[in-house]
């Protein structure tokens, strides 16, 4: 039986699966050139592809915080807090590492993608 910080750190954590998720898969369909305008290259079409990276990472953050914040609440908690804390607190942890590393991969991408692919 799952507990109210559970069922609240589960329904976030779709969220930023999802976000994740398309964090990570944007700057590839970019390279994959299917919805490339005709006369756009490879190099700034994968650039652009970096702010959506950004984007959607930053809402994964979102996620990641309000993870964090279900595990921190204020005032009188429930038996199950503690349950739910040795459970979650790591990957709710882990969550907001990977959030800011795609963050990170998203702004390099937006800023230097095009350089690597106007070398080829």
């Amino acid at each position: 039986m799952s507990c109210h910080y559970e069922k609240a750190i589960l329904k976030e954590r779709k969220w930023f699966i999802l976000f994740c998720l398309l964090s990570f898969l944007f700057p590839i369909f970019a390279l994959t050139e299917i919805f490339k305008p005709i006369n756009e290259s490879l190099g700034v079409w994968f650039q652009r592809s970096g702010a959506t990276c950004v984007v959607f990472a930053i809402f994964a953050e979102f996620k990641a915080a309000k993870m964090s914040k279900v595990l921190d609440p204020s005032g009188f908690v429930s038996t199950s807090y503690d349950t739910a804390v040795k459970k979650y607190h790591f990957q709710v942890q882990a969550f907001n590492y990977i959030a800011i590393s795609l963050v990170v991969f998203g702004t390099f991408v937006w800023g230097y993608g095009d350089i690597p692919l106007n070398q080829i």
